[in-house]
């Protein structure tokens, strides 16, 4: 395992509010007062990022949910964090 395997990201809560809306999830990134709306499978994704999850343990969760092949929810779960990583929403350790 590399280190990028055990890199567990977490919300990051200084920076982001975030509200569940039925199964989706609404969050506010609080410094550019921009809002984000997160379907059913980005819900569960940020529900995980709570507590912390490295890139393995969300596509694990998002993959039991669902049909879709392993390598694409392995590249959807890298592309969630990029653009979460993007703007600030995520913090790494």
């Amino acid at each position: 395992m590399n280190a990028a395997d055990s890199t567990v990201y977490r919300i990051a809560e200084q920076r982001a509010a975030w509200r569940q809306a039925g199964e989706d999830i609404v969050v506010l990134d609080t410094r550019k007062s921009v809002y984000f709306g997160l379907d059913s499978a980005g819900a569960l994704l940020w529900r995980r990022l709570v507590d912390g999850a490295t890139a393995a343990e969300l596509a694990e969760a998002l993959a039991s949910t669902t049909d879709v092949a392993r390598d694409r929810v392995t590249d959807d779960v890298a592309r969630f964090l990029a653009d979460l990583d993007r703007y600030g929403l995520v913090e790494r350790s």
